[in-house]
């Protein structure tokens, strides 16, 4: 089935976004004078009112990554209207995350065995507070072992949240919510897309209650469904235009400060929290903007392209690994070698480039495990799937 396919250019949206990821948290470890989110340091040293804040501001990034995700796990369905095959991707989401994520805990809990960590120090040098907890993991206190390790994994990060072992896993525990609120949907979307509209309205009120990041999901299955079902080829410059919108949107931290003053007066003493919803938007234009224009998608299918769709997801778990563990080190071997600012930018790099050395493995474990999966989900599912393309034919005919 066509719709099944995977989006290539939205995938390496996904691969560009993990690597703001792994700038921002670069930078909150290494140079979190630069982040402007902490307290101690000179706030005209921050990088925070910049116009390009927005390329390294992870939180955004997150942001995106959600709204992402309700999209494409439910397009297909709204392409096809084919329940089941809003069942099948339920159904193949958790294992196909499962195997990826319980490598990359396991692998951290073994480098907590082998004291191959050292946030600690590296965090004492810098004074990132991010970086000495471990990027906040430590503030919860556990003893790290592979048993723990592996209870956390296959339960608790994804229907509780716990992370501590790879802090990025947070996210985990929002993930399940698109397939329901497509379901939700599928009987009226189409007779009545404003009735739609306004129950999807209802329920992102109320997954604002639960956390403000939930209601991204509702924002890209919204989304999804009302795409229209025939591309658009949007001009370039259009498309182009709406990409700098989102990166500018992205770049602000509710403070009206540089770059962004104009959009302060505008949107005054935004809580944090709230700033999710300007974060949204800037997701929405990005995905509009690819999804509408054919020269962006040519742009987003090249090979480079591809290998970064691929890396997204490892590199995602990955990189908070690396960074605490050989760019620590880095850091504390080369501080008392050189001078500052140096000891920070060789420990960056280094991270940056260890990161996607390292994630490369774990891309060749996750094509394994996503075909052996598919291979399951289809043998078990596919038997229905034709029964009821050959009901809907009859039905139709």
């Amino acid at each position: 089935m066509p719709h099944a396919q995977r989006n290539a250019p939205l995938e390496a949206l996904r691969g560009l976004a993990a690597i703001i990821v792994l700038l921002w948290h670069t930078m909150l470890g290494f140079f979190p004078s630069k982040s402007g989110i902490f307290d101690g340091f000179d706030p005209d040293k921050a990088a925070v009112g910049k116009m390009w804040f927005g390329l390294i501001y992870g939180t955004p990034a997150v942001v995106f990554f959600f709204v992402l995700s309700g999209y494409v796990l439910t397009r297909g369905f709204f392409l096809s209207q084919n329940p089941l095959t809003i069942l099948r991707g339920a159904v193949k989401r958790w294992p196909r995350l499962a195997g990826t994520v319980t490598v990359a805990t396991l692998t951290s809990s073994i480098l907590f065995a082998l004291g191959l960590y050292h946030y600690q120090e590296a965090g004492r040098i810098t004074g990132s507070p991010w970086l000495a907890t471990f990027a906040t993991g430590t503030m919860t206190a556990f003893t790290p072992s592979m048993w723990d390790a592996f209870t956390q994994v296959s339960y608790f990060t994804f229907f509780r949240g716990d992370a501590y072992y790879d802090t990025s896993l947070w996210t985990m525990r929002y993930e399940f919510i698109a397939f329901g609120l497509a379901l939700l949907l599928s009987p009226i979307r189409r007779p009545r897309p404003a009735v739609a509209a306004a129950l999807l309205g209802v329920v992102a009120i109320l997954c604002h209650f639960a956390s403000p990041y939930y209601v991204a999901f509702p924002v890209g299955v919204l989304l999804a469904a009302l795409m229209p079902e025939k591309r658009l080829n949007m001009p370039t410059w259009g498309a182009v235009g709406m990409i700098i919108l989102a990166i500018y949107l992205w770049g602000y931290t509710g403070r009206g400060v540089g770059a962004f003053l104009p959009l302060n007066i505008i949107l005054p003493n935004m809580p944090s929290l709230w700033l999710n919803y300007v974060y949204m938007f800037g997701a929405v234009l990005l995905i509009v903007a690819v999804e509408s224009s054919f020269a962006l998608r040519q742009f987003l299918s090249k090979r480079w392209a591809l290998l970064l769709g691929q890396l997204s997801f490892p590199l995602y778990l990955i990189h908070v690994l690396v960074l605490c563990s050989i760019g620590s080190l880095t850091l504390v071997l080369t501080n008392s070698m050189i001078r500052p600012p140096y000891p920070n930018i060789i420990a960056a790099a280094v991270t940056v480039a260890a990161s996607m050395i390292f994630a490369l493995p774990l891309v060749l474990f996750e094509r394994w495990w996503v075909r052996l999966v598919n291979r399951e989900s289809n043998r078990l599912l596919s038997p229905h799937m034709s029964s009821y393309d050959k009901g809907a034919t009859t039905t139709s005919q």
